[in-house]
């Protein structure tokens, strides 16, 4: 880990940086000096990402303002507030990118949001603001451009492979304090949440800022959290040390009662289907579960196992109260074990053979020494000259 020492002079001064005329390069390179990632849970590298887009034809591009899970509204806030910042790097955006067009969407159950940001963005004409159905998962790469272009983004493929390039926006937003004043990303919102929490807020807090401190700043605990999650509650990890630091794709901390838990009654599958309308991806929850059951992991993977969004849609409508999600998690865990064990042991092969014809290669340039050795012995014999002695007749 690392330590960070806070500045004692509190210096928040930024650099005012001329960005007019600056190339698609210049421009990503500013956002690679910053630190920016993606920060709606990706956390890739924002430089990394428009890189990839330079050599493609760039046909929308989309700005995901969607966040469907509960207790999160940390990019709605940021839409309300940063309205203005984000326009302005969506401009630097489709400079990067060449697109013609930018699509900002958001769901129909923010509407502050989606005014604030179509009164932004009403003197530029290659800006435009949609509105999509709350429906989860849509704040998902795959369902948001199908959503708003009408596109399926293939297996395998990224959304560059069709033309289109998706940004969240609060990146849109530290894109533009990058290039226009010269701030690395450091800090971002988060929700702080939960029927534990004495007074739920969102927080602009540093990046490296303890929880148990944001916990403070909101009035501490009311009671007990049964359960602190990191991220929604749908797809966020449970932790269970309140010093743990936020990070870049923080998005939120719920500090989660008892009765705002799942409670699982598990029973065998009923065969019902319920898991496989729900998918996103189309996938069979039921049949890949089953397999994993049986550690028969290939066939799971055959079934669309890496396709899978974790985004636990077919654990919360199951009626047997399966977990599904846990198994998914579980397997993928399995492979990653599997995967790094087959390159450990490829890596041994390949070191094993490298020292194989090391010790090969050292016995026959040893061999050839000796016997540049025996022969240069050879040779100083033959030409050694014989000594005659004459003893003189008395």
């Amino acid at each position: 880990m690392i330590h960070l020492q806070c500045d004692p002079e509190n210096q928040t001064d930024s650099i005012k940086l001329e960005h007019d005329g600056k190339t698609a390069e210049e421009l990503i390179q500013i956002i690679d000096d910053a630190g920016i990632v993606g920060m709606g849970g990706a956390v890739f590298p924002t430089a990394t990402k428009l890189r990839s887009s330079i050599n493609k034809k760039i046909d929308t591009l989309l700005i995901n303002g969607c966040e469907c899970e509960p207790y999160l509204t940390c990019d709605d806030k940021v839409m309300c507030e940063q309205s203005t910042q984000i326009i302005g790097g969506i401009r630097h955006l489709l400079t990067i990118t060449g697109a013609p067009l930018a699509i900002i969407g958001i769901e129909d159950n923010k509407p502050e949001a989606m005014q604030t940001l179509i009164d932004a963005a009403s003197e530029d004409d290659n800006i435009q603001v949609k509105a999509l159905p709350t429906h989860y998962p849509m704040g998902s790469a795959k369902q948001f451009i199908q959503a708003l272009c009408k596109v399926e983004v293939p297996k395998g493929k990224r959304s560059t492979d069709v033309g289109v390039v998706v940004q969240n926006v609060a990146t849109c937003a530290a894109i533009y304090n990058a290039v226009r004043y010269g701030r690395p990303q450091t800090h971002r919102v988060v929700t702080i949440s939960g029927g534990a929490l004495e007074h739920p807020m969102n927080i602009e807090a540093p990046i490296g800022t303890l929880i148990s401190e944001l916990v403070a700043y909101c009035g501490g605990l009311k009671e007990s959290a049964s359960r602190i999650v990191i991220g929604g509650p749908m797809m966020g990890h449970t932790i269970t040390n309140m010093h743990t630091p936020i990070i870049k794709g923080t998005s939120g901390v719920l500090f989660l009662q008892e009765s705002e838990l799942p409670q699982y009654n598990t029973s065998p599958c009923v065969s019902c289907g319920r898991c496989v309308s729900a998918c996103p991806m189309g996938l069979l929850p039921n049949a890949m579960a089953e397999l994993i059951e049986h550690d028969d992991l290939e066939a799971a993977v055959k079934q669309g196992l890496n396709s899978c969004l974790l985004c636990g849609s077919c654990a919360f409508i199951c009626p047997a109260s399966l977990p599904l999600t846990q198994y998914f998690s579980y397997a993928n865990a399995q492979l990653l074990r599997q995967k790094k064990m087959q390159q450990k042991a490829q890596l041994a092969r390949r070191l094993n053979q490298q020292r194989t014809l090391r010790l090969e290669k050292e016995a026959l340039q040893k061999a050839a020494e000796k016997e540049a050795k025996k022969a240069a012995r050879g040779a100083a014999r033959r030409t050694r000259q014989p000594t005659i002695s004459i003893k003189e007749e008395s």
